[in-house]
This record gives C-alpha cells, sequence and structure tokens, in this order.
C-alpha cells in the first residue's frame, strides 16, 4: 500500500526551527537535520507501524543522529506527523491531534 505523509502546519514550524536552530550551529548542519528527517519519512512509507503507540493511535519514532522524535497517526492511506519534537524538552509540550 502507497502512503502520503502529510505534515501538519504546527510539525512544519518545529522543523523550521530545528532546521534554523541547527544552521546558527554550523553552516550545513541544518540540512543534514532535514536529510535525517526524509530519511525517517522514506522508513514510514516502507512501514508506518514500525515505532510504537505513544498514546493510542498516535505512533512516535525517533529521528537518527538528532533528539527528536516524530509524532505521527496512521489514517487509511495518509500519515499525519504532528509534531517533530526535540526529545530533551518537557514532554507534556508534544503535541497530538
Amino acid at each position: 500500500m502507497q502512503y502520503k505523509i502529510e505534515v501538519r502546519p504546527l510539525a512544519v514550524l518545529e522543523i523550521i526551527e530545528a532546521y534554523d536552530w541547527y544552521e546558527l550551529q554550523r553552516v550545513g548542519l541544518g540540512l543534514e537535520f532535514l536529510n535525517e528527517l526524509d530519511t525517517f519519512y522514506e522508513r514510514l512509507h516502507r512501514n508506518p507501524h514500525i515505532y510504537s503507540y505513544y498514546e493510542t493511535p498516535v505512533r512516535e519514532g525517533k529521528v537518527n543522529r538528532f533528539p527528536y522524535t516524530v509524532v505521527y497517526e496512521v489514517i487509511e492511506t495518509s500519515i499525519v506527523i504532528y509534531s517533530v519534537f526535540m526529545a530533551k524538552q518537557d514532554p507534556s509540550k508534544k503535541r497530538t491531534l
């Protein structure tokens, strides 16, 4: 089955903030973060059920190399990304739905 990834607007803002922060640390590091996020999305395309539940039916998976988790839900043929969350933040700030 072919899944479509839908990134919600608040998750897009989190991605932009992370990219900007990493670019301030070192030019090119933001792009490396985006590449790792793309790799994560590729894993989701192959098997969206690979990661465990955060709160049923919402799942959560870790991005390689960076301290970020992706909070998402599989709805029919869509993978809805609710949050790209820095793991070192207060977990109560994690967005779902």
